[in-house]
């Protein structure tokens, strides 16, 4: 028998993507919290929390048709549901740590930073 699979709103997708956002926000304030010294050994995680934070930036109608069936973005949900809060990003940082292949450089990294800076 196939599982039926639950249909979230254009509201619930709104609601995820600004709980993702938050996420990369409370990310951000413990690297200022905790200093240069615990950044510089966070880098490699908030590269990968930036590239899956593009993901989300989407107006929410292509959001929704992007990530719709992905199980993994959907998992957002869940989180919301438990406490609130996503911990998506966290929670795929994780598994994305582990990939052989998924080394980003010193300078991808810094490019990276410095897009960002030029962005605020």
């Amino acid at each position: 028998m196939k599982e039926e699979r639950i249909t979230y709103t254009k509201t619930d997708w709104q609601q995820a993507q600004n709980a993702v956002f938050n996420e990369y926000d409370r990310l951000v304030k413990e690297m200022h919290d905790e200093g240069v010294d615990y950044t510089i050994l966070q880098a490699r995680r908030i590269v990968i929390y930036q590239d899956l934070l593009e993901e989300w930036k989407h107006n929410v109608p292509t959001l929704m048709v992007d990530l719709e069936d992905n199980d993994q973005a959907r998992s957002v949900f869940t989180d919301l549901d438990e406490d609130g809060s996503s911990h998506l990003l966290s929670r795929c940082a994780k598994q994305m740590e582990n990939w052989p292949d998924y080394i980003p450089s010193p300078l991808t990294i810094w490019l990276e930073l410095a897009e960002d800076a030029e962005e605020d």
